[in-house]
């Protein structure tokens, strides 16, 4: 069973947990909080915690101990950021107000962790790394995201409360990681492995993000070429053909037909693109549209190996960091299940935390589950064995993340001609319905 550190402030009492034993990732699977006796007395704990989307909140209950509060926290599957009988600890959560920033990119995010973290390293108080950064370190636009940061510090409050306070701006793996470091006194080395670990995140998004926009490009291009020939060439060629009294084959017809139904009706289309547009956008919204997503991104052929190819990256690369950082595995868990909006994934973490609940190892819970490939797993219970499992979860991750890269440009290799080869098709079908009734003026000009 593997012990907890506790610090504890003499002034108020108040005590922080985290999964000790950093370096010892054999142990971190089999961690829990220690039972509290039966004979203890109950008393109010505070506590302020993250939920899994970033929200954070607070409040006081009833317990035996602050470890029956962690556990029951840990249960909603909320990341904890303080635990103790000071009620400054609930009321403050409370009392402050959440601000958000605009123009906060997770490129700035990494950018402002790794300046911080080499300032800290340095010597140099967060209150003055976080001046020197909104001062020269920024961009423009996310200056005043720092600006509000180093104000907050600077009044006293802990740079993880001012990042928790950010919601969705500042990704919970990062408030979690800054937390670790105010606990452990390892601030400088944290915010750069967190700086490290949004880095590697931003990339990887860019590249789903680049592979993702092609053929949504391509297609839009492609429409917007067809309906400007509908609407614009076609009626020309019309007039052409009507004088010149030649006989229309039945393409052109179709075309011409269509050509007349894109003009005189342009504001019904228009009307109906909006409503479908705002359907389409609601229905993005609903459980049935995430359920049908899934099954597309995991059902696909090559579809289907990318999001898992995507999902081990992701996922390996946050508990690396994580576990690497002393975070207890079911607080890892919990960060992971927010990382993603995919139900399946969802499941997956939740089936693993209730495994891991009942008593079960890390290994056995990943054995019993699809979403991870066996080589993975076997890298994972090599890891548990060796006390390693950190370091070969990051090897797992640059792994993936390499896999995913090529099979990213080989499937990108193989849509482009296709797309290709399909809008050459339309055009090159518009064309020869233009071209047809040519033969037919020919016959009567010639006659």
């Amino acid at each position: 069973m593997t012990a907890r550190t506790q610090s504890t402030s003499p002034a108020s009492g108040r005590t922080d947990f985290l999964a000790a034993g950093r370096g010892d990732a054999k142990r971190t699977p089999l961690s829990s909080a220690g039972n509290a006796s039966a004979s203890e007395v109950r008393g109010s704990f505070a506590f302020r915690a993250l939920d899994s989307e970033g929200r954070e909140s607070s409040g006081v209950v009833s317990a035996a101990s602050a470890e029956e509060v962690a556990r029951k926290l840990r249960s909603e599957g909320k990341t904890i950021l303080a635990i103790g009988r000071d009620a400054a600890i609930s009321s403050r959560g409370k009392s402050d107000v959440a601000t958000r920033a605009s123009g906060a990119r997770r490129s700035d995010l990494a950018a402002l962790c790794r300046h911080l973290g080499t300032m800290t390293e340095a010597g140099v108080p967060i209150s003055e790394a976080l001046a020197t950064a909104a001062n020269e370190g920024v961009r423009a636009e996310f200056r005043p995201f720092v600006e509000a940061l180093a104000t907050e510090v600077e009044s006293g409050v802990p740079l993880s409360v001012a990042f928790a306070r950010r919601g969705r701006d500042v990704p919970t793996i990062v408030v979690a990681l800054t937390r670790a470091a105010e606990s452990t006194g390892q601030l400088g080395p944290l915010l750069l492995r967190a700086a490290e670990h949004l880095r590697k995140s931003d990339r990887l998004a860019k590249q789903l993000r680049a592979a993702a926009s092609y053929p949504f490009f391509m297609l839009g291009a492609g429409a917007v070429i067809v309906v400007a020939l509908l609407a614009f060439v076609l009626p020309r060629f019309a007039r052409i053909y009507a004088d010149r009294g030649a006989e229309l084959p039945w393409p052109t017809r179709f075309l011409l037909a269509a050509s007349d139904g894109v003009r005189n009706h342009a504001l019904e289309l228009g009307l109906g693109a909006a409503v479908c547009g705002c359907a389409v956008y609601f229905f993005a919204r609903s459980e049935a549209w995430a359920a049908f997503l899934d099954r597309v991104r995991f059902g696909l052929p090559v579809v289907g190996r990318l999001a898992r190819i995507a999902f081990v990256a992701v996922s390996c690369r946050t508990l690396a960091t994580l576990l690497a950082s002393g975070i207890h595995l079911l607080d890892a868990i919990a960060i992971c299940r927010g990382l993603s909006r995919s139900p399946r994934a969802e499941r997956f973490w939740l089936a693993i935390d209730a495994r891991l609940r009942d008593g079960g190892s890390f290994v056995e819970a990943l054995r019993e589950e699809s979403l991870l490939p066996p080589t993975v797993v076997s890298m994972v219970a090599a890891g548990e064995r060796t006390g390693r499992l950190p370091e070969v979860l990051a090897r797992a991750a640059d792994f993936a993340e390499e896999d995913l890269e090529s099979a990213l440009k080989q499937a990108t290799s193989l849509l482009e001609p296709a797309l290709i080869l399909l809008f050459g098709s339309i055009l090159g079908a518009v064309a020869i319905a233009l071209l047809l009734p040519l033969f037919s003026v020919a016959k009567v000009v010639a006659g």
